[in-house]
């Protein structure tokens, strides 16, 4: 079976619940999207907020802190920094064994500092980097401690209890694993099926460039899953796309002709060029630019419209004014009425949030 551009832009904007809310709790919404993906930049508020509060009806930013402390989630590895389903702990062991069996990830391991400090981790009980010793500078100038604080992490010496403001707080996975969880690591073959189902579940279609986006080290496995899937018939081709066996003769719902603004590390923009692809969108997060080559803005959001993307929009949180201020609006097309009245809509709905006002335009 074939589908439509039409009927693929409505799969994947059906299966991301975008404008269809999550019927669920926070944690099946992380498991069902497989990865939680955490940022730094707090422009407005942190990203993973942002991602939960365009799915999630009620969504309160407590409400993540909430899943984690009762050990629902767990923050670790994916495509990047995220948060994870705690019942996936034993896809994520696949990384921490390549990690402590040599696998680089940012620097060398001193071996001795991370000796110390899973011994104080170990006496004192949790500990951030900041109880080691002061960085040195920025985020960016990490000290010693800090990085072997880090290597445990990815290793899976050490997991993250909590964030105190946006450190990560340290202690041992024996302290904080639920007594259910399976702690030994999938198999090549379970971890590899495991990334096709959930990308495609949560995507609708891919192709496996995709599925192995920032996966360097998984690319092997998931094209050995695919060729698995596709001989066992779980998997089937539509031209260059793969699907699950059973949306083979799906019927998307066409979406509604509202607005939603998304995050830059909404799942459903975070490839660029899948997103030109099937939406025929083209979008760079610009904060990363120098001021003189942006096109749009420091912080610019896509707005989602029905099946298409209607433009770009640059907001800022004036927490002093308490104010969502408009920095730059850009519409692709000439908007009309409707598009222009859902736009408003929503931008005061996203404001309130936040607990800001709408900036008047």
């Amino acid at each position: 079976m074939l589908l439509s551009n039409t009927d693929i832009r409505a799969l994947v904007i059906e299966r991301q619940h975008i404008h269809r809310p999550w019927a669920e709790d926070l944690s099946s919404l992380i498991r069902y999207l497989g990865a939680l993906q955490l940022d730094a930049i707090q422009r407005i508020t942190r990203a993973h907020h942002h991602q939960l509060y365009n799915r999630l009806p009620r969504y309160h930013e407590a409400h993540l802190a909430q899943a984690e402390q009762r050990r629902e989630i767990f923050e670790y590895w994916s495509h990047a920094a995220a948060y994870l389903p705690m019942a996936h702990y034993r896809f994520a062991r696949v990384r921490m064994d390549r990690i402590r069996e040599g696998q680089r990830h940012w620097f060398e391991k001193n071996a001795k500092l991370c000796r110390y400090v899973l011994d104080r981790v170990r006496a004192e009980g949790a500990l951030k980097a900041s109880d080691f010793v002061r960085a040195k500078g920025g985020w960016w100038e990490w000290s010693d401690e800090k990085k072997a604080l880090e290597q445990l992490f990815h290793e899976g010496e050490l997991m993250v209890s909590h964030r105190d403001g946006f450190q990560k707080v340290f202690d041992l996975p024996e302290r904080l694993l639920p007594s259910h969880i399976h702690t030994d690591a999938a198999s090549d073959l379970d971890y590899g099926r495991h990334l096709v189902r959930t990308f495609l579940g949560a995507q609708g279609i891919g192709r496996l460039e995709e599925i192995a986006y920032l996966r360097r080290h998984d690319k092997p496995l998931i094209k050995s899953a695919v060729e698995r899937m596709l001989q066992s018939g779980e998997l089937k081709p539509s031209g260059k796309e793969l699907l699950l066996a059973e949306d083979e003769q799906t019927d998307p719902v066409a979406a509604p002709r509202r607005v939603r603004l998304l995050s830059p590390f909404d799942p459903l923009v975070l490839q660029r060029k899948r997103l030109q692809r099937l939406f025929d969108f083209d979008y760079q997060l610009e904060c990363y630019l120098p001021a003189h080559k942006r096109r749009f803005g420091y912080f610019c959001l896509p707005i989602l419209y029905g099946d298409s993307f209607a433009g770009v929009v640059d907001l800022k949180a004036d927490r002093g004014a308490g104010l969502l201020r408009v920095e730059s609006l850009h519409w692709g097309r000439q908007p009309g009425s409707a598009l222009e009245a859902s736009f408003n809509r929503t931008l005061g709905q996203f404001a309130r949030f936040h607990g800001l006002a709408p900036e008047r335009r």
